[in-house]
């Protein structure tokens, strides 16, 4: 039971870090699910050199025996390949990548079970195979043999032998009784498991940052006015005229795209302005790198990667703006096109 109980704990490991990795990607995953794969391996690795070092034996024996060698493990290579996926998880920040070693994992995990239980039913199967059939020998020795069902039939019609009927019951071994209640506990706990994660990390009733924030009404933006920032939503409320790429409403996510500093509006700051070649009094600049946005959020200079991001944003008829904080968009040189007219 040592060895069944290892496979099943893999495979719902696996299977957690995927569903997980599906409700809630976070970055570096790769490396987080690598370096439970080194644990695993050490793990398999102590596992398997018990098994082949055995219980020690009750007598020391006079002369010892060559034993033969055992083949080859596999377990340094998964600590290998373990260590190998937490550098690249490390370098590379793809939100998906414990993917790349659950899945793996998870097939590998159910393969090995179903060879460990298809193995221990053989066993088993061999251990309970009886002869149907057994000769009696009675004390004196003298070996009495079963009587055929029709002989016996016949003997008890005629009153030479009494006939007692015997139902066959199938009894229940210890072994089966065993498995049954585990893997039935092992089932439960990890479902149960499976749906403490869900109810843990399924959102609900979210408000602030990450929900639908009310922005007020499009009069508490004059156009081509300063950029507004709402705290609650993270996020800066711009009304773009025609001349500034509008007319319309955007909201620019505050996180600079290079390293996340928090990007402030700079009304004093001048810049020359690539479109026009003029200078231009009044932008986005990122304290942290340089980085400059236009009102629009379009980037023009810098080591940011793109232009900052928008929120979802919508106006109802009375001109009230509600804006997603949850649905963002990641920025693009076209920024202006996607502004709402109120």
């Amino acid at each position: 039971m040592g060895r069944l109980s290892f496979w099943p704990a893999v495979l719902g490991f696996a299977l957690a870090v995927i569903l997980v990795t599906l409700i809630e990607p976070v970055k570096h995953s790769m490396a987080y699910a690598a370096g439970a794969v080194v644990i695993i391996g050490l793990i398999g690795w102590i596992l398997e050199a018990r098994a082949v070092a055995g219980p020690p034996p009750a007598v020391e024996p006079e002369h010892e025996e060559e034993e033969e060698a055992p083949g080859p493990s596999y377990w340094p290579v998964v600590l290998a390949l373990g260590i190998v996926g937490i550098a690249a998880g490390l370098v590379y920040e793809w939100e998906y990548g414990a993917f790349v070693v659950a899945l793996p994992l998870a097939a590998w995990a159910s393969l090995a079970w179903a060879n460990v239980v298809k193995g221990e039913q053989e066993s088993t199967a061999g251990e309970e195979l009886e002869p149907a059939v057994r000769p009696l020998v009675t004390a004196t020795g003298t070996t009495l043999m079963p009587v055929q069902p029709n002989v016996l039939v016949a003997q008890a019609a005629g009153g030479a032998a009494i006939a007692i009927e015997r139902s066959e019951v199938k009894d229940i071994s210890r072994r089966n009784l065993l498995a049954i209640t585990f893997w039935t506990g092992l089932g439960a706990g990890l479902l149960a498991f499976a749906g403490a994660m869900v109810d843990f990390l399924y959102p609900r009733g979210i408000t602030g940052f990450g929900s639908e924030i009310l922005a007020g009404n499009v009069s508490d933006y004059p156009a081509g006015g300063q950029p507004v920032a709402n705290s609650q939503g993270k996020f800066w409320m711009v009304n773009l005229t025609e001349e500034q790429g509008g007319p319309g409403f955007l909201a620019l996510w505050w996180k600079c795209p290079h390293l996340g500093c928090t990007v402030p509006w700079r009304e004093a700051f001048s810049f020359v302005d690539p479109a026009t070649g003029a200078s231009t009094q009044g932008w986005f600049r990122c304290p942290c790198h340089g980085s400059t946005y236009t009102r629009a959020g379009v980037r023009v200079f810098g080591p940011a990667p793109r232009s900052m991001d928008r929120m979802e944003l919508t106006i109802d008829g009375g001109g009230n703006i509600t804006v997603n904080t949850g649905a963002i968009t990641k920025g693009t040189p076209d920024n202006n096109a996607y502004a709402v007219q109120g």
